[in-house]
């Protein structure tokens, strides 16, 4: 039985990163035009295009790396990369709009629009994104109702145990330790947002304290800013620079978030009863609380920001360039990636032209440190090039 509440598990995040993936994709369009248009204009029009670019990908993990990534080609300059890792976090917003939805709404009532598709009425490609749009937010709805029916196997499993009281604790020692294994399974799980859907589903059914629901969340924000860190340590030195502080920071922001949602739950007590109402309220209470932990963060990001895109930034940097796996796990916004793969090969080009013309030059002219650095980025570069033709 218990197999049965982990493949609605399944099914809910399967809904939830593909209806990320489909938003993404329908405004993919607007978004590389976006790109097209340049970052190197005022700071007011960076703003605005990282700030477009951001909320159109729909995804907080893909904007930050992404920003990341393009910085690392040396495609777009200082301020225009913190600005979009900055403002990653506004990329919930679509995730936020699931949560809210969640019993809220029927979703075979989506997955019935979603027939119209299956019959021929919409053939145009727009159309049949949105429609695939639709329906992962459908399968997302419809597995969190099948979790919740299934809820009851995992008071089974629990049932007097210490494991069950250790969730249901809402007390200081007991909510840090499912912060801390949130962030380990956040280690483990690249799936992004899974701590909302598990807090939702555990949440209603009174299995974890609401405290441990915003801890599970916060969680796992803390853990995918520490492998941001860890993923950013093979890179050149600034982004190295990048990596860690903006990691540290965004932790911070999560924890103080954390603390304050804690504190600002009183504030949103509807009194809870037992029906589907109340239901609802308690999963609209724990979205607009895991909103005020992203706003926190997005602060303490934009902060730093701030300062960040003052540093003097170093010429010679190590031509160290992120792996392609970056691409594989889906870290990357394709778009992003699709815009940037022009440039990439440019490049290589011009280091190729370069690696042929030191074949004319007399033995010595050129030093052997920068004819290994370009030997170096060019097999770097070939990879990516690859990667992103892919």
């Amino acid at each position: 039985m218990i197999l049965m509440w982990l493949g609605s598990f399944v099914l809910m995040m399967f809904g939830l990163t593909e209806s990320q993936k489909h938003a993404a994709a329908f405004f993919a369009k607007l978004q590389k035009s976006f790109f097209e248009k340049g970052f190197e204009t005022t700071t007011a029009k960076i703003f605005v295009r990282a700030l477009d670019v951001v909320v159109l990908e729909a995804s907080p993990q893909k904007s930050l790396y992404s920003g990341l990534a393009l910085y690392n080609l040396r495609i777009l300059n200082l301020r225009a990369s913190n600005l979009i890792m900055c403002l990653n976090t506004l990329g919930a917003w679509w995730v936020l709009i699931l949560g809210l939805l969640f019993l809220s709404f029927n979703g075979f009532f989506l997955l019935g629009i979603c027939a119209l598709g299956l019959i021929g009425v919409w053939q145009a490609p727009k159309a049949k994104l949105l429609l695939k749009w639709i329906f992962a937010v459908g399968v997302f709805l419809v597995g969190g109702e099948t979790m919740l029916r299934n809820s009851s196997v995992v008071q089974t499993v629990l049932g007097q145990s210490d494991l069950a009281f250790f969730l249901a604790d809402g007390r200081f020692g007991a909510v840090i330790g499912i912060l801390l294994a949130s962030v380990v399974i956040s280690f483990i799980v690249q799936v992004e947002f899974w701590s909302l859907a598990l807090a939702l589903s555990l949440l209603l059914t009174n299995t974890i304290s609401f405290n441990g629901a915003l801890a599970l969340v916060a969680g796992e924000r803390v853990g995918r800013m520490i492998l941001f860190w860890w993923r950013s340590r093979g890179l050149n030195q600034d982004c190295r620079r990048i990596g860690w502080q903006l990691s540290t920071v965004s932790i911070a922001g999560v924890l103080i978030g954390f603390l304050i949602a804690g504190e600002a739950r009183s504030y949103f007590d509807f009194g809870f009863g037992s029906d589907l109402s109340a239901f609802q309220d308690k999963s609209l209470q724990f979205v607009l609380l895991f909103g005020v932990i992203l706003f926190v963060q997005f602060f303490a990001q934009m902060i730093w920001g701030h300062f960040g895109s003052l540093a003097k930034v170093d010429e010679l940097q190590d031509a160290k360039y992120f792996p392609p796996k970056w691409g594989e796990f889906e870290l990357l916004s394709p778009t992003a990636m699709s815009w940037a793969k022009e440039k990439v090969h440019k490049r290589l080009s011009e280091i190729r032209y370069h690696l042929q013309g030191l074949g004319t030059l007399k033995e010595g002219q050129v030093p052997e440190h920068i004819q290994a650095r370009l030997k170096l980025e060019e097999q770097q570069l070939s990879l990516l090039d690859q990667s992103l033709k892919v």
